[in-house]
């Protein structure tokens, strides 16, 4: 964030420079009335990208690919639609939106914004791929790429194109700039998806994983539970698959153990508001390691945090020995929180 905000002040200075050399009335303020309708208009590629960013870094901790590679998919999809029609709306009523963002009589000054929102409303779409693509290399922490992408965005592409527009075709170069300047950077965006050579489809590529990132069907299972009684079901299925992926027995009925103390200590404490709640396994065979993610959409619940609270109280609790079950069996537990969801990972 302090990169784009420190390019974008930088870029918008230099901008504002070069406009004023050419001596014109109203060109800098008709410029920067697009900018103002971006700031009303953005969360349509920002609030998909952000989406994509928190759980990219969620499903990457799960080694989820085709979790991954669907948010991806519906993220690119929403904002692409959103800003398609936003593009149309400014382009077809130029005219009289201006008339809401620039306080003037003047027919020149509303007439340079109105040309100035017709143009730059066209990089409105390309934004759906670069700001999607800026996200997830946050999300998946390439963050030494995404410093260098954000900068790009906001000064280091934009300057040198909005510099040679200006020489080529004039005062309008700085509203074709914003539109070279998204297709520039789109154009970088899948250059540097296809120099993946992790993968060989496109859609895999857009990961921008190992090749063994993730795992295959048949080394997966996922199942929902809303009630107790599907719960409990939910250790004969772990027990099933650890032994279908050579688990020994007593490994399998840890596994099966844990899965079960897992889901009936989070039924016993997201489930008794009465509300309608699920709870998602998904369990996972990956090299020698068995794996449990639990997801539920109840109350948030930090289960190391919680665990070690009980630990601190006087009186030993039901819960502190379920809980002592699960992390003295468990190799590893990890937690987050994104959107309302529990996550937890269990290595066992």
């Amino acid at each position: 964030m302090g990169v784009t905000k420190g390019s974008n002040s930088i870029g918008g200075l230099i901008i504002n420079n070069l406009l004023t050399s050419f001596n014109m009335p109203y060109l800098v303020a008709a410029h920067g009335v697009f900018s103002q309708i971006t700031v009303f208009v953005r969360a349509a590629w920002y609030a998909p990208a952000d989406t994509l960013m928190a759980f990219a870094g969620v499903f990457v901790g799960e080694e989820d690919r085709d979790s991954i590679k669907l948010v991806q998919r519906i993220s690119l999809l929403h904002s692409l639609i959103m800003t398609s029609i936003i593009t149309v709306i400014l382009f077809f009523n130029s005219e009289s939106i201006v008339t809401v963002f620039l306080n003037s009589d003047k027919p020149e000054a509303l007439e340079l914004a109105s040309q100035c929102i017709r143009v730059s409303c066209l990089s409105l779409p390309f934004h759906t791929i670069v700001y999607n693509f800026n996200n997830y290399l946050m999300g998946i922490k390439r963050l030494r790429f995404a410093n260098i992408y954000s900068f790009l965005i906001e000064c280091g592409n934009l300057i040198p194109i909005t510099l040679l527009m200006l020489r080529v075709i004039g005062y309008q170069g700085a509203w074709v700039s914003k539109v070279a300047n998204m297709i520039g950077l789109s154009l970088i965006a899948i250059i540097y998806i296809m120099s993946n050579k992790e993968a060989d489809k496109f859609s895999d590529k857009m990961l921008l994983m190992p090749r063994d990132f993730g795992t295959t069907p048949e080394n997966e299972v996922a199942v929902i539970a809303s009630s107790t009684q599907e719960i409990e079901e939910l250790s004969k299925v772990a027990i099933s698959f650890g032994m279908e992926h050579g688990a020994d027995k007593k490994r399998a009925m840890t596994y099966g153990l844990i899965t079960e103390e897992l889901s009936v200590f989070l039924a016993q404490q997201g489930f008794k508001d009465g509300e309608e709640h699920h709870i998602n396994m998904r369990l996972v065979a990956k090299g020698d390691d068995l794996i449990i993610r639990m997801r539920d959409d109840c109350k948030p619940l930090n289960l190391k945090d919680y665990f070690q609270l009980l630990l601190e109280t006087p009186e030993i609790e039901d819960e502190e020995i379920t809980l002592s079950i699960i992390f003295k069996m468990a190799k590893d537990v990890k937690y987050t929180s994104t959107f309302g969801a529990n996550n937890l990972i269990v290595r066992v």
